[in-house]
């Protein structure tokens, strides 16, 4: 019997991008709208943040709120995108990865009164 061990693939890695989030009938979130080195494992809260901020964008009704939604995702994305490539990198020596994490910690926190923002706009709009 001849049993064959499954090849050992690695991933090299990918610098982070965002993509353009919108278009005439169309709209991306999540994974969908950027790449960004999985190991942060905040990819679900990119898509459900998204999901929220794209929600805001089609009840507002107004064209010009899909560029505010890219504006916004774009703008709460970048730093968690930068941060996750310097440490995916392994370029790094663990007095510098203490402050990449605090760094990451701090843009989850904008990311998070950025939502919590939005969502108190909501309830005074009635929405």
């Amino acid at each position: 019997m001849n049993h064959r061990s499954p090849k050992l693939r690695g991933f090299a890695g990918s610098p982070g991008y965002l993509r353009q989030a919108h278009g005439p009938g169309w709209a991306l979130v999540g994974d969908a709208g950027y790449f960004k080195d999985p190991l942060t494992a905040h990819g679900i809260t990119d898509a459900f943040r998204d999901a929220e901020l794209l929600v805001a964008a089609i009840l507002d009704g107004d064209p010009r709120a899909f560029t505010h939604y890219q504006q916004t995702r774009d703008d709460l994305s970048l730093g968690l995108l930068q941060i996750s490539d310097r440490i995916a990198s392994f370029e790094w020596t663990l007095d510098t990865l203490r402050v990449l994490h605090r760094q990451l910690s701090e843009e989850m926190r904008r990311e998070l009164e950025a939502l919590q923002a939005l969502r108190l706009m909501e309830r005074t709009k009635g929405c």
